[in-house]
């Protein structure tokens, strides 16, 4: 009775982890030039001026690492970008 117990509940377990949708993440990146993109799923910039060095390297989901050297204007950002025609209902609640 106890091994059928198990394999039921193993057979359940395997069914629910067929059943939840695949997740995709892309491999950290690292940029050193300005420019702007996507990045598994959300929006990056990355802008510095001339001279000193800088690099931001994208992780997954919204984060990101940065480090800047010698420079005098420097500019990360990673998340969801939004233009001004949208009202807060038609962007909606996103996690």
């Amino acid at each position: 009775m106890k091994h059928k117990r198990m394999r039921l509940w193993l057979a359940a377990l395997l069914c629910i982890a067929l059943a939840l949708p695949a997740v995709s993440v892309q491999a950290a990146t690292t940029i050193t030039s300005n420019q702007t993109g996507n990045h598994d799923g959300y929006d990056y910039e990355f802008w510095k001026d001339s001279g000193g060095s800088g690099s931001m390297t994208l992780n997954s989901g919204g984060t990101f690492s940065a480090q800047w050297s010698n420079i005098n204007n420097i500019l990360f950002r990673k998340g969801k970008k939004f233009n001004e025609t949208q009202t807060h209902q038609q962007i909606g609640t996103y996690h």
